[in-house]
């Protein structure tokens, strides 16, 4: 499947009401989820989601694809794959909290898990205790202690590059409706 997505032609002046509308949107989407941090991660969780209903359509393809020649060892993975994916997108849309709160807290035991193997692998006489050592490993202690600080942070970065994107398009908006450069 080849797309070709150009967007020479979006900056033209039949567009720029377009353009407007298009920066309201993100502006008004941005400033709710800066104030409504629950809502924010119910749509932060949705576009999980739709992330990964995208990659399981993209494994299903390659399912369809391997299917008449492959082994079937190989055909199961990628089925396997598929419903995996697909489960944990239902997840996401149905428990969008309880769903961020799992993966933040399997993300900080994966990392200190694997800081600690890396530290004990080490040689007996030469283990060092870095400053990234430590951030890694406070890093995954807070993402257990606190489970929802990852999303939060994630939702309030996204709202705030959401906010700038609106008020790009405003103002390029209003600049080509009004005939001059940007």
């Amino acid at each position: 499947m080849f797309l070709n997505f150009n967007i020479n032609s979006l900056f033209t002046k039949k567009n720029s009401t377009k353009l407007i509308i298009l920066g309201v949107i993100l502006l008004a989407i941005g400033s709710y989820c800066t104030t409504k941090r629950i809502v924010a991660i119910n749509i932060f969780s949705w576009g999980m989601a739709l992330a990964f209903l995208f990659a399981a359509f993209l494994a299903l393809k390659e399912y369809n694809s391997l299917r008449p020649y492959a082994s079937k060892k190989e055909v199961n993975k990628f089925r396997n794959l598929t419903i995996t994916l697909v489960i944990i997108a239902l997840m996401l849309i149905i428990f969008p909290k309880y769903m961020n709160m799992f993966m933040s807290m399997l993300i900080g035991s994966y990392i200190i898990v694997n800081q600690s193997i890396k530290y004990f692998k080490q040689s007996k006489y030469y283990r060092r205790i870095t400053l990234a050592f430590l951030l890694k490993i406070l890093l995954g202690v807070l993402l257990i202690i606190s489970p929802l600080f990852l999303a939060n942070f994630l939702v309030s970065i996204l709202s705030t590059i959401s906010i700038i994107f609106g008020v790009y398009f405003i103002v390029t908006g209003i600049n080509i409706a009004n005939e001059r450069k940007f």
